[in-house]
């Protein structure tokens, strides 16, 4: 069952996962111009990172992300994505061209996950074949969402686990720190909530390599003292405009339209009535000229509080909520893109029994997986729900779901189920 791991010593089994790469990434891009050529892709009005890019590319101001009126700086969105966003608007100007290029690089991201998915696998199971499985399943329920940074977060965050890996077992640790810390960087602009991620990643290759504690430590410092850099250089820049050091200034606003007397478990949901809309400054003109008059900031802590007072008059409809996202979170409404939907349906099942067997199978990197599973989704349970949330551990049920099909297939082949499913896998190999 298992294919030989790529070692410097074994040119035979490099080429080969280059070639499972590229053979992925080409079904990536052909999946992905296929939905561009077939699908209505939301971009544009109304889409917050856009309007910011927009703005960065006619005025050069990082300010005015909602829709209905021009409330001035903004803390709102990571900086990241509609800074590429906007060279992509400065590059092509019409906005036929602007979609047509965004479109493009969400199908080229989607690809390049698709494409790492077998070397990650190669890393945990020594086994690419999960990693094949894996890709197949993204493939099946990735979709086009340009307006967001989605798509190159989990790219990004794939990367970082495969550089990082590698990185901190070479002989000048402390360079590829530095470079695995600027990708770590990319992650916190892109998306913030990351950092739930890739932290813990690094502190699980910080114990996996503790016994060259040289190395690892300088390795460490590097990507710390980057990330840190980079961190505080967005937080500085937040001072100045809102007079504190800010990473976001969103939780309010999104917190306040998820959880009020008419609010639905979904995105989707909520278009029925447009109860978030009403509630959401992008859209509801008497917030956003609440949030203008009070400032962003005092703003957003203003509907924390008046959440957090909705949530102690209503606890039963608060719960019910929470309960229905928790759900939505690992089985997105198949109202709209259902086949998409599906697919993280299955992959959500099959993840199951796919950690279980990785526990018994005394798989080292199981812990990790699950406690990010248990972490980062805590906050997506308390506002409105929406698939795009998913996609930042959707890997991280990928390959448990490729896990328990190719031991499942493997027992079938050679009937004899107990055996192969009890037996040991040596994972994280050092090179």
């Amino acid at each position: 069952m298992n294919e030989p791991i790529e070692r410097p010593g074994n040119p035979a089994a490099a080429r080969k996962t280059a070639q499972v790469a590229f053979a992925l990434f080409i079904a990536g891009a052909v999946v992905g111009l296929y939905q561009m050529a077939t699908t209505v892709i939301p971009f544009g009005e109304g889409f917050e990172m856009v309007a910011l890019a927009n703005n960065l590319a006619h005025s050069g101001r990082y300010a005015n992300p909602f829709q209905v009126l021009q409330t001035g700086p903004t803390a709102a969105n990571p900086p990241l994505y509609p800074f590429l966003l906007s060279v992509v608007v400065k590059l092509f100007r019409v906005p036929a061209a602007v979609l047509f290029a965004a479109a493009l690089s969400n199908v080229i991201a989607n690809a390049i996950t698709a494409s790492l998915l077998p070397r990650l696998s190669n890393l945990i199971y020594n086994d690419n074949q999960p990693g094949i499985v894996a890709s197949i399943f993204w493939l099946l329920s990735m979709q086009l969402k340009p307006s967001w940074d989605a798509s190159f977060t989990v790219a990004t965050l794939i990367l970082f686990c495969l550089f990082s890996s590698s990185g901190i077992q070479e002989r000048n640790s402390a360079r590829y720190g530095v470079a695995a810390g600027l990708i770590a960087g990319a992650l916190f602009l892109l998306n913030p909530s990351t950092i739930l991620i890739f932290l813990p990643w690094l502190a699980w290759l910080c114990f996996e390599h503790r016994t060259d504690s040289k190395r690892t430590v300088s390795f460490c410092i590097s990507l710390l003292a980057i990330l840190l850099l980079i961190g505080s250089a967005w937080a500085i820049r937040n001072h100045r405009q809102f007079g504190k050091f800010i990473v976001r200034t969103n939780l309010g606003m999104t917190l306040y339209a998820s959880n009020n007397n008419c609010a639905r478990s979904s995105m989707i949901a909520e278009q029925l009535d447009n109860c978030y809309q009403a509630h959401h400054p992008n859209t509801s003109i008497r917030e956003a000229q609440l949030l203008a008059s009070m400032g962003e900031l005092a703003y957003d802590q203003m509907r924390i509080q008046d959440t957090e007072i909705w949530i102690r008059k209503h606890p039963g409809s608060f719960v019910r909520l929470t309960l229905a996202r928790t759900r939505d979170f690992w089985f997105p409404p198949l109202y709209a893109g259902w086949f998409n939907a599906l697919s993280i349906w299955v992959v959500t099942l099959l993840s199951l029994p796919g950690l279980f067997l990785m526990g018994l199978r005394r798989v080292r990197v199981t812990p990790f997986v699950v406690v990010i599973l248990f972490i980062y989704p805590l906050l997506y349970y308390v506002v409105v729900s929406d698939v795009r949330y998913r996609l930042p551990v959707l890997w991280l049920s990928l390959l448990p779901a490729g896990y328990f099909l190719t031991l499942t297939a493997g027992s079938i082949r050679r009937g004899n189920q107990n055996e192969t499913w009890l037996s040991e896998s040596p994972t994280l190999p050092s090179s």
